[in-house]
């Protein structure tokens, strides 16, 4: 089954229980984002575990370095996955996976900035990593006005064709699912898609119904 990810990027922990809370009925995991744990701090992650033990939750920490050392701070906080950055070094990528096989955890390499994400998908699969996150940037999308397009869904499904759980994310609404149906995805992340919208637990269950009507039917 296709899951839901609902990445919450508030600077407000009490805001990103409350958003998990109206949520939780709809999505599969939940992610602490990488500003939100740079506002409040690990502590989010074993408050939204508590709150949801029942739901993954993902610590978006994005290491770039001393890769084992934040992996095992995330996962002792109650972290089900944890990210590093696949523009960063081999190294740091394969302590943190080797940190997540130590705690039969999930480490997830994110794919923002990387020229190929299917060849380095191929070199990470070699450090034992099983999930990957294809990610068209924020940035990118503001300013460089990047889209969800055919060459796009084509990467990720280059990337799913190694046998590896690709998640996307960046910019998804509802109206983008239909391009991706048929690709063998993991997951899809939405943020503001959800959280920004004037009620965010309908949007969720609308999302989530689309998704099952696309792939898990």
């Amino acid at each position: 089954m296709v899951k839901l990810q609902l990445a919450m990027d508030t600077l407000d922990g009490d805001e990103a229980l409350r958003l998990a809370e109206c949520t939780a009925s709809f999505v599969d995991i939940l992610e602490a984002g990488t500003p939100l744990i740079k506002s409040v701090g690990i502590t989010i992650v074993r408050r939204l575990k508590s709150a949801h033990p029942d739901k993954l939750v993902l610590a978006d920490l994005k290491s770039s370095d001393v890769g084992a050392y934040e992996a095992n701070m995330a996962f002792n906080a109650g972290a089900d996955i944890v990210t590093t950055q696949g523009i960063t070094t081999y190294a740091t990528i394969a302590e943190v996976q080797r940190e997540a096989d130590k705690w039969k955890r999930r480490a997830e390499v994110d794919m923002t900035g990387v020229k190929d994400p299917v060849a380095r998908a191929k070199e990470v699969m070699e450090a034992g990593v099983s999930l990957v996150l294809y990610h068209r940037s924020i940035d990118e999308e503001l300013t460089e006005g990047a889209l969800w397009d055919e060459r796009a869904v084509n990467t990720v499904r280059d990337m799913c064709a190694l046998g590896i759980d690709v998640v996307i994310a960046g910019g998804i609404h509802y109206d983008i699912l239909p391009l991706l149906s048929g690709v063998p995805i993991y997951g899809i992340v939405i943020g503001r898609g959800i959280t920004a919208q004037p009620n965010p637990a309908q949007t969720a269950e609308t999302i989530a119904r689309r998704i099952h009507e696309i792939w898990n039917t």
